[in-house]
């Protein structure tokens, strides 16, 4: 009688642990939001497979953005949206990679209100410039007085090969003036500031 007591209550603990196996095994990962497939982390752990790629120690919330693809395109979309409507992104002008070979002024010194005839000589800074822009340009001078005030622009017509030239009818009083050469190509511009000097004479 002893033994059938005792054999009934090893089976009865033996249902137990039977149960709570398969309750632990078998219920829904809390952390996961699904069943787990234990077979297949089984198979994958003694493959040297990692059973999950995601970082344990991230919060659920940090696990959803991390594997959510949707989630990562649209922040991918609006990180990246912006960088072609932001004017801080736009290209700015490059400079010319020119140089100012060579500049005069005929006459000079010249009477007030006589013209003068303004002569630049451009080179390419490198053999490389494609499309040479120095025979494919827009030049002009501005005239100023020795104050820093405008008193005139002259464009500068290209004549032949690198140069460019224009006359400067100099109208204002007797003075010290300088000229700033400016030329500029399509996305493209280069400044070479006070690079003439022209003295003007009170007329005889």
């Amino acid at each position: 009688m002893k033994k059938s007591v005792i054999l009934l209550v090893l089976v009865s603990i033996m249902v137990i642990q039977a149960s709570l196996s398969f309750n632990a095994f078998g219920a829904p990962c809390a952390t996961c939001g699904g069943e787990e497939n234990w077979a297949a982390s089984a198979n994958n752990f003694l493959e040297g497979k990692p059973i999950n790629d995601t970082p344990s120690s991230l919060s659920n919330p940090q696990r959803y953005r991390l594997t959510n693809s949707d989630f990562n395109s649209s922040l991918l979309k609006e990180g990246t949206g912006n960088l072609t409507s932001n004017p801080n992104n736009l290209g700015a002008t490059s400079t010319l990679n020119i140089s100012l070979k060579d500049i005069n002024a005929m006459p000079n010194p010249v009477n007030s209100g006589k013209p003068v005839m303004i002569t630049t000589l451009f080179g390419n800074n490198s053999s490389n410039s494609l499309g040479n822009p120095v025979t494919n340009m827009t030049v002009h001078a501005t005239i100023k007085n020795s104050a820093g005030v405008e008193v005139g622009k002259v464009n500068l017509e290209r004549t032949s090969g690198e140069e460019y030239a224009g006359i400067w009818n100099a109208n204002p009083t007797a003075g010290v003036y300088k000229a700033t050469i400016v030329a500029s190509a399509p996305g493209l511009s280069k400044s070479f500031n006070d690079a003439l000097q022209i003295d003007v004479s009170k007329a005889a």
